[in-house]
């Protein structure tokens, strides 16, 4: 079965919304440990997507993303973008398929967004300097960890789910 591009988008925003509630469910069992499914998803057809793909899956992240998350929009879209710069940058620097390249960039996108979620929060109030920002910063690392050893083993996986195909073409 041929999907078109915009069935490909909706089936992306799709596959972001179930991948990002199974990580919302996996939280009690992982704690600190639980990567984010949906970044390794979106980072994974980053690498392989053209500049124009890239921005239209980073707002499919970060719409999803508001649907789940108690995260203000602007501090979202701002980690989206950031998140879409480092992921280019590393998709400019090398190859696609090679595996190191694609757990960096999910490591590096988690941390990066994590961190800057963590700021934002702090900047609203939140105390960043205490011990409990200290175990957040702890809790962001290893979040971080999970997420580009899962971007290590499943992200082959996840760039050739079904309907994605469009999405994954070179421009």
């Amino acid at each position: 079965m041929r999907f078109g591009p915009k069935a490909a988008w909706l089936l992306c925003f799709a596959w972001c919304a179930w991948l990002t509630a199974l990580a919302v469910y996996l939280e009690p069992l992982l704690g600190g440990w639980t990567p984010d499914l949906a970044l390794v998803l979106i980072a994974s057809l980053i690498l392989r997507s053209g500049r124009a793909a890239s921005l239209g899956l980073v707002y499919c992240l970060v719409c999803t993303r508001l649907a789940f998350s108690l995260d203000p929009p602007a501090a979202l879209a701002a980690g989206g973008w950031m998140l879409f710069l480092l992921v280019r940058s590393v998709a400019h620097l090398f190859d696609a398929d090679q595996m190191l390249a694609r757990a960096g960039a999910a490591f590096g996108a988690a941390l990066l967004m994590g961190v800057w979620l963590f700021l934002a929060a702090a900047v609203r109030g939140a105390g960043a300097g205490s011990p409990a920002g200290m175990t957040s910063l702890l809790g962001i690392l290893s979040g971080a960890a999970a997420t580009g050893v899962c971007a290590l083993i499943l992200g082959p996986l996840f760039a050739a789910l079904p309907g994605l195909a469009p999405l994954r073409r070179q421009a």
